[in-house]
């Protein structure tokens, strides 16, 4: 049983649970596909730090907090704080202000002691902090240099207790598909805990080296965990290759990450395949074609196929504009009030989750009073209800079918008026797969499931 921070106000603690509770429907509802990885390692006794790298705000704090059933404490920018309200409410709720470069106005000192010694005391009474920490949110795919307040705070900490507390750093590795869409997905990957005694030696022998020497280490977890592309050309490279290979050879999630963790070791060193890939991409977007379309082009009884799946939309239709109708506008506001907002995008999830807790519970709150007020019954009321979240999910699955239909369309046209733009584009798609294959025999990629 992980161990309970006993100095924790229960009132607060009562908060964090109904919070909790909020954000497991929040994220249920925002992700498609939400796998998480290493659970084992979200069982943990005494003082810890989680960190995570920190492609998509306020998510990249829930996804783990609602793994962790310690309270954690929250290492946020000192400019939440500046407001009043805002300052007195933060840290009261678990939160603990640190300056960060571009928070301190110039000419204002940047002074982080305070903050320090908060995270100290903490972890000194088994408390658990929560550290994003590469200091700033970017929506790409790959790590960047690590600030040092992890391993300044988890190192100080166990050297003024003499190396004897046990703090522990528990590295998360987060992959969202599109960071900032509803309905995406996203991996969390919990890697094995780091303590930061075993550090003591270098620490003792020379600070600032030993800093370097731990951040360096979980920077290397960090991109571990993850799918590290390195830097945004190698993030298209790996996202072509992923698209291409998906359509080939549709994997399970969990599958998918692992190919893609394997192709950032096979594929970002190889000039060749990404000279073949880039070509190959522009030559589709001069043809007016996606790589599923030729995809689909190979398949046995295309036509056939398409004539079917046309047909059972057409079956489907009414069921999809029912579902449509109704969860429109439980959508439309939360995407509507994000576009008003007009913030940095890395922050349009979290707009969305937080007013789809609003409209999706009216919503559904609407559908259950409709009904009872037309029929008077509860179990009546409470089949509406469940038959407007299936239409939710009819509607998704819907829409996913309308999509293959409609490669499958292009797919058919090309082969009867664009067979000689086809044929080089096979040809450029097969030379990436042999060689795909061939870079792999040294590290196979995962199969399907």
């Amino acid at each position: 049983m992980a161990h309970r921070n006993a100095y924790i106000n229960p009132i607060l603690r009562l908060i964090y649970f109904l919070l909790r509770v909020l954000v497991w429907f929040g994220l249920f509802v925002l992700y498609r596909r939400r796998l998480v990885l290493g659970r084992k390692n979200t069982h943990f006794d005494g003082p810890a730090i989680v960190i995570v790298n920190h492609p998509s705000t306020l998510m990249d704090v829930l996804n783990p907090a609602l793994e962790i059933w310690q309270e954690m404490f929250f290492l946020a920018n000192y400019g939440m704080f500046k407001n009043p309200v805002a300052g007195w409410i933060l840290r009261r709720f678990f939160c603990i202000p640190v300056k960060r470069k571009e928070d301190v106005a110039e000419g204002e000192e940047r002074d982080n002691m305070q903050a320090f010694e908060k995270s100290f005391e903490h972890l000194e009474k088994n408390g658990v902090l929560f550290m994003a920490v590469e200091g700033t949110s970017w929506m790409n795919r790959f790590v960047r240099p690590l600030k040092t307040g992890v391993a300044r705070i988890s190192l100080g900490t166990e050297a003024r207790n003499d190396w004897a507390l046990g703090v522990k750093i528990i590295p998360i590795g987060l992959s969202y598909s599109a960071p900032d869409k509803f309905r995406s997905d996203v991996v969390v990957n919990f890697g094995a805990p780091v303590y930061a005694r075993d550090w003591a030696e270098a620490w003792q022998e020379n600070r600032h080296q030993g800093v370097s020497e731990l951040i360096n280490h979980l920077e290397t977890q960090l991109k571990t965990l993850s799918i590290h592309t390195r830097d945004e050309a190698g993030e298209k490279l790996i996202t072509q290759l992923e698209e291409i290979l998906q359509n080939e050879q549709p994997l399970s999630q969990k599958a998918a990450f692992e190919r893609s963790r394997q192709l950032v070791k096979t594929a970002l060193d190889d000039p060749g395949l990404s000279a073949k890939t880039t070509a190959y991409f522009e030559n589709l977007e001069q043809a007016k074609l996606a790589d599923a379309v030729l995809a689909v082009e190979q398949k046995p009884a295309l036509l056939l196929n398409t004539i079917w799946q046309g047909l059972g939309l057409i079956v489907g239709l009414p069921f999809f504009a029912l579902g449509y109708a109704f969860w429109f506008l439980p959508c439309f506001l939360p995407w509507f009030l994000n576009k008003k907002m007009n913030l940095y995008i890395g922050y349009a999830t979290t707009v969305k989750m937080l007013a789809g807790l609003i409209t999706f519970p009216l919503a559904l709150w609407g559908a259950w009073k409709l009904c009872w007020w037309y029929t008077h019954d509860h179990v009546m009321a409470g089949l509406a209800l469940l038959t407007v979240i299936l239409l939710g999910y009819f509607v998704e699955e819907f829409q996913d079918q309308f999509r293959k239909f409609t490669f499958n369309r292009k797919a058919v046209k090309a082969a009867t008026s664009q067979p000689h733009i086809l044929e080089p584009l096979f040809r450029q798609r097969r030379e990436i797969l042999d060689h795909l294959n061939l870079a792999v025999r040294q590290e196979p990629l995962p199969r399907p499931e």
